[in-house]
């Protein structure tokens, strides 16, 4: 007879990750190109889950959905049944991809260059001035 116990595997918080493992300060010391998509995510995000930190949801959410590409053709309300994303991380995710989507479209001369997070939030608030259309989704 075998007994096996499923005991619950300790994930640490961010906060409890050594400075140069975490997504926000990685991006600030070594910038977004150096990054993965998941620590990327996990930048925009902020936080995780009781039991899953912003990194392992972000690889996690990643995984199910493909990449990217996946989570940009994500509906808001599929996205909203994640465990871990509600109304406000999903819209931010959406709105975080559809930016990176507009940029691609544009010539390699157009293109605005990112260098701190002072430049994504300035891009931000251009795109919303401009109200450039887009697709709205709601969560209920």
């Amino acid at each position: 007879m075998t007994i096996t116990t499923d005991r619950p595997t300790y994930r640490p918080t961010v906060r409890e990750l050594p400075l140069y493992e975490r997504p926000r300060e990685r991006l600030e010391r070594y910038g977004a190109a150096t990054l993965q998509a998941s620590e990327l995510l996990a930048s925009i995000f902020g936080s995780g889950t009781r039991g899953e930190n912003v990194v392992d949801l972000s690889t996690r959410l990643l995984r199910e959905f493909g990449g990217l590409g996946g989570l940009l053709s994500a509906d808001v309300p599929v996205l909203c049944a994640q465990h871990g994303l509600g109304p406000a991380k999903a819209l931010q995710l959406k709105a975080t991809l559809e930016l990176g989507r507009r940029l691609s479209v544009l010539a390699p001369d157009q293109r605005p260059q990112i260098t701190c997070p002072g430049d994504v939030a300035s891009l931000a608030m251009l795109c919303s001035e401009r109200r450039l259309p887009g697709r709205a989704g709601s969560c209920r």
